[in-house]
């Protein structure tokens, strides 16, 4: 099976779980990940992550190199709207991979293939329409399509002299799905994923709706992650049974994370809940001891978002902020 390269641009310092995302690299071999960063720590990386140390000045330099007008690159974050452009701008990094992604690191995956086959990439031109994951099939036409004009000017000419974010890597608010719509190409927009709602203390799972094209949030239930060798499984009780549904992977959104775990390099198995990774209890999980597992700690995450998002607004109202 030819390999998925994902692209990381990351300036400053990787979150405290970075190891875990690193392990969930590993097992996932048939895939690499090319990492650009200045954060020189030394991690345990496995043969599928490659590190590239550069400085953030000299990925505003290479980013330049591939555009003819001056280009808003102030910031690391602003890299986000040039997340669809990553198969052009790498191009000479991503010879010989069939398909390339771009991804956060604030994920723990699953096993990818059993969610992204071959016959995906060959069968659709783009797989996912979010920010924090998103494959392309690898071909020279696909990594240019965000050139394409929408409605008649120049969209990614727009984003890219503006140095603020227009989440033109996601949804469909004039970003690239929208284009590669209107150059009818095909998306893949089911979701296997488990993308964690951000306005909320507990783990409740948002999902889009392609057809409203809006998100939907699950009801609030008890439920438990567990990564175990490789596999991203959701358990919970529901008339009785135990219930398990394996995942591509789970999306963090940004929220802090406690690590109760040893060696993190060396673990097989753990448990994600609000908002801790630690050691599963049990050997196996079974419908007489579920309610005995723990499922969430006591956070103020719901309260420290709000907080945080009055800020900003005051921050832009008063001109601190774009």
């Amino acid at each position: 099976m030819k390999k998925i390269a994902f692209i990381i641009p990351y300036f400053g310092r990787f979150n405290n779980y970075f190891p875990l995302f690193l392990k969930s690299c590993a097992h996932n071999p048939d895939c690499d990940w090319l990492i650009f960063t200045d954060d020189r720590r030394a991690f345990s990386c496995p043969p599928n992550v490659i590190i590239h140390y550069m400085s953030f000045a000299e990925m505003q330099a290479m980013v330049q190199s591939k555009f003819d007008f001056p280009i808003a690159l102030e910031r690391p974050y602003k890299l986000c709207d040039f997340k669809p452009a990553y198969g052009y701008i790498f191009e000479e990094y991503l010879t010989g991979y069939t398909a390339w992604g771009h991804c956060d690191t604030d994920l723990i995956f699953g096993r990818i293939r059993d969610f992204i086959s071959e016959q995906d990439i060959q069968n659709y031109d783009k797989i996912g329409i979010f920010g924090h994951c998103t494959v392309f099939r690898n071909d020279e036409e696909n990594n240019r399509i965000f050139l394409q004009p929408l409605n008649g000017h120049s969209r990614y000419r727009e984003v890219y002299t503006d140095r603020k974010n227009h989440s033109f890597d996601e949804e469909f608010k004039d970003s690239i799905n929208t284009i590669f719509e209107s150059c009818g190409k095909r998306i893949r927009t089911t979701e296997y994923q488990a993308n964690i709602y951000t306005k909320s203390s507990d783990f409740r799972l948002t999902s889009w709706d392609p057809v409203e094209r809006c998100y939907h949030n699950e009801k609030l239930k008890r439920a438990i992650f567990v990564w175990d060798d490789g596999i991203l499984s959701r358990y919970w009780i529901e008339r009785g049974e135990l219930q398990k549904q394996e995942y591509l992977y789970i999306h963090m959104q940004a929220r802090p994370m406690d690590v109760r775990l040893e060696k993190m390099e060396n673990v097989q198995r753990f448990k994600i809940i609000p908002n801790t990774f630690e050691a599963l209890e049990v050997e196996e999980i079974s419908v007489d001891n579920f309610a005995h597992i723990r499922s969430k700690y006591f956070n103020l995450h719901y309260f420290r978002l709000r907080s945080k998002n009055l800020w900003v607004k005051i921050k832009k109202k008063i001109g601190l902020a774009y």
